[in-house]
Formats: C-alpha cells, structure tokens, sequence
C-alpha cells in the first residue's frame, strides 16, 4: 500500500472513530428531567432594593456583565461564559456571549440605536429576519475592563427590560 493511501485511510478512520464516539455518547446519556439539573444561582447584585417576582438575577463573571432577565426563563451557560435564556415560547429567546471582536449585523444606518450601557457606548441593531419578518434586536459594546466585545440577542418587551438593567461589573 502506499503511503498517502495508508495516511488517509488512517485519518478516515480517526474521523469515523470520533463521529462514532460521540454519537454514542449522545445516546447513552441519560436523559435527566428539567427538575434535576442544576443550575448555579445567580448572585444579588442590589442591596436594599426588592427584584420584582417576574425577573431574577444573572451575574457572569467571565464577561463582567449582571442583569436582570424574565423568570420565565431558563439559563443554560457553557464554558466559554455565553449564555442562552430558553422558554416554553419560541419568540422569548435571548442570547449572550462575549469575545473578542465580534462582527457587526449588515444593516442600514437607520436600523441602528445608539445606547449607553451606564458609561459605555453601545449599539443596537435592528433586524428583521426574512422567514416571518420578525424583528431581532442586538446590543453589541465593548466591556472598558474585559476589553472584549458584549453581544446580546433577543426579541420583544423582555429583551428590551434586559437591556435596561445590564450592569458593567469591575
């Protein structure tokens, strides 16, 4: 056998062995209820002050960012430190992650809001999505301390409160 043959059909079969891996690992997993996972418990960041029923806590320190999201919704992190709020509603959905030099929405100049989130400069772009010509709102700004970019994603009133409660964290 030659020897390019002989290093790709190693390679083939490395490749084959990963994607069987982890399928199977995907199907041995047990499935646990919603009830049974933990999550880990967002910190207070008020004091003195009462957090309406309907909205609690979420601090993560890998992007030095805290707000205040729906109580309907559920948390899943990663390792990475992003972020995604998940409910029953499809249309209540946020997203959230930081990194460096994250790449702008293609939009006109007119679809985007300049915010302030406390004393930085944000954007917020307005997009509509072309299946159901629904509106998706993401806030991009650079954290001063982290110096990484913050990007957030969501639809609606409940993104739109998020948006307005987001602390900068030191």
């Amino acid at each position: 056998m030659y020897r390019n043959t002989y290093l790709l059909v190693s390679l083939l079969a490395v490749i084959a062995a990963l994607l069987i891996g982890v399928n199977l690992g995907r199907k041995l997993t047990p499935a646990t209820p919603s009830s049974s996972i933990s999550f880990p418990t967002p910190t207070v960041l008020t004091t003195g002050q009462s957090i309406p029923s309907d909205v609690k806590p979420y601090r993560n320190s890998f992007c030095n960012v805290a707000f205040d999201y729906p109580a309907s919704l559920r948390v899943l992190e990663n390792a990475s430190g992003s972020a995604a709020f998940t409910g029953n509603n499809p249309d209540d959905g946020i997203l959230m992650t930081c990194q460096k030099n994250i790449p702008k929405p293609m939009v006109s100049e007119s679809s985007i809001e300049d915010i302030r989130v406390g004393t930085t400069a944000a954007k917020l772009y307005h997009t509509q999505l072309a299946t159901d010509s629904a509106s998706v709102d993401s806030l991009i700004f650079r954290h001063p301390g982290t110096k990484l970019d913050v990007f957030l994603a969501g639809r609606g009133e409940a993104f739109r409160k998020l948006i307005s409660s987001i602390t900068l964290l030191p």
